[in-house]
């Protein structure tokens, strides 16, 4: 097992944040993560018992199938917070050409898993008296937006002239994908099989506009998006939109910075992320994984006859990168969102499951307040609950699944998928991916926070079967140890 764990980090040398209770983060953090062998900001200790073997097993697996060109993989436990790296581990290629292994260093694209650091720059907001939850979103919006979110329309039926909505948008409802907004397919990721749809086609302009270099800021976005109908009333049901991108937007117009710039203060900097950012620089576009296309089909290269990873252009190194800085994760056919490391996104997780705390200091990155909020079901919250104490409203529409800030939560009566792929129905899961294969999850299993990372560069999205395997072994492994205790106070151990 201790051939598993990382031997060594490279040392990093942090900025100080710039902002209120940013600034007296870092030092402290600083220490913390630059000490020899630490990852997610803590040290890697192994865990007797746990199943690191089997859960490389799930990963290699894909590896040698010929579904993944290579992996990164960390894990995450502890004694009521997360106090340890238990496993940390990368194999296969990043980049098949050029022979470049997989690494915790490796950068790859997150596309949706970019919107976790929008809810907690929500939040920072937040914990300032600068907004609330409930707020109208047309209250920190500049105008002509500003107007278009107070009185939105409605699409009617086919051929039927658009209605007044009948609430204004809320700052939730963004949060949740309930705003009775939508999106457009993104034709160059995992939809290319799919077609439009009636609302779909709505937004279909804005995705050519991107790919063609006619909208080139999110201001410019977000004032052509605040153009177009809702496809449904705000706060009645759930439709995968781009109000995370609206939400970037509003961080931009509160802070008076660009959206990167604002992430970076906020978040980046003050946890030491220093290969985080809408796109690579040319002096780290040699670590940025290939992105490939596992596929049979002629057209992207392969036989028509076996399925193969084929290579994708995409554009996200520093002069081709796009240029509408995607909180949601892609705005365009295939290119957008925030680039990050394994050793980078496992300090935020870290971080913002641990209720804010930063790992070796007693600071924070957000207040106590604000990581309940974080991680309530936020669905429950737009349209409250049935007399039978169930959500109106479920993610994905599907029976037993919530939303937090971070990602879907499976709550009790989810049903899980054919062969426990992505949803396994177990209550308490809460998890989250990105379309080119990044993955995370995370569970509290007797007292124990668990959390399991992995990132791969593959679309389109995997069904989540290898990951859900080796999470369930995690927690058979946490419930075969004793209970803890509960502290003073402290709720349920099944989070």
């Amino acid at each position: 097992a201790q051939a598993i764990l990382a031997t060594a980090m490279h040392s990093e040398q942090l900025c100080a944040a710039a902002l209120g209770s940013a600034a007296a983060v870092v030092d402290a953090w600083a220490m913390a993560a630059s000490h020899h062998g630490a990852f997610g900001g803590l040290p890697q200790q192994v865990a007797d018992g746990f199943p690191a073997d089997d859960i490389l097993a799930e990963m290699e697996a894909m590896v040698e199938k010929g579904r993944w060109p290579g992996f990164a993989i960390c894990a995450f436990t502890g004694e009521g917070q997360f106090d340890r790296c238990v496993l940390s581990h990368s194999a296969g290629k990043a980049d098949l050409k050029r022979g470049c292994a997989m690494t915790s260093e490796t950068i790859v694209r997150l596309y949706s898993m970019t919107k976790a650091f929008i809810g907690v720059g929500i939040l920072r907001l937040v914990d300032r008296g600068l907004m609330h939850l409930d707020d109208p979103a047309h209250r920190h919006l500049p105008e002509p937006v500003a107007e278009r979110f107070r009185c939105p329309r409605v699409v009617g039926e086919e051929n039927e002239a658009t209605q007044q909505a009948r609430d204004p948008i809320t700052v939730r409802q963004l949060l949740t994908h309930t705003s009775g907004m939508g999106s457009d397919i993104a034709p160059g990721l995992d939809a290319l099989t799919r077609k439009r749809g009636r609302y779909e086609r709505i937004y279909e302009g804005l995705t050519s506009a991107v790919d063609e270099g006619r909208i080139r800021s999110l201001g410019e976005f977000i004032e052509a998006l605040s153009e177009l109908p809702l496809w449904q009333h705000p706060g009645r049901e759930f439709y995968y939109s781009y109000g995370y991108d609206v939400l970037g937007y509003i961080l931009e117009q509160k802070s008076g910075l660009s959206l990167d710039e604002y992430l970076c203060r906020e978040v980046f900097e003050p946890l030491g992320m220093s290969d985080t950012g809408f796109f690579v620089s040319k002096g780290k576009a040699r670590r940025l994984a290939r992105l490939y296309r596992h596929t049979k089909a002629r057209r992207f290269g392969a036989d028509g006859s076996k399925a193969e990873l084929r290579p994708v252009d995409s554009k996200f190194v520093e002069g081709r990168s796009c240029e509408v800085f995607s909180g949601g994760g892609c705005v365009g056919s295939r290119d957008g969102g925030l680039t990050s490391t394994l050793r980078d996104y496992s300090k935020f997780l870290v971080v913002v499951f641990n209720k804010g705390i930063i790992p070796g200091t007693k600071k924070r990155l957000f207040s106590e307040s604000s990581a309940k909020l974080l991680l309530q079901n936020h669905c429950a919250a737009v349209a409250g609950c049935r007399r039978n104490g169930k959500p109106r409203i479920y993610a994905h529409n599907r029976k037993g699944v919530g939303l937090n800030l971070l990602g879907e939560v499976q709550l009790p009566g989810c049903e899980p998928d054919d062969n426990f792929a992505w949803f396994d129905g177990v209550p308490g899961l809460i998890q989250w991916g990105g379309a080119a294969t990044t993955f995370y999850k995370y569970q509290v299993v007797n007292g124990r926070p668990l959390l399991l990372i992995m990132f791969t560069q593959v679309l389109p999205q995997d069904d989540g079967r290898a990951c859900s395997a080796a999470f369930a072994k995690m927690r058979a492994w946490a419930e075969s140890l004793p209970p803890m205790r509960k502290a003073k106070g402290e709720g349920s151990s099944r989070s």
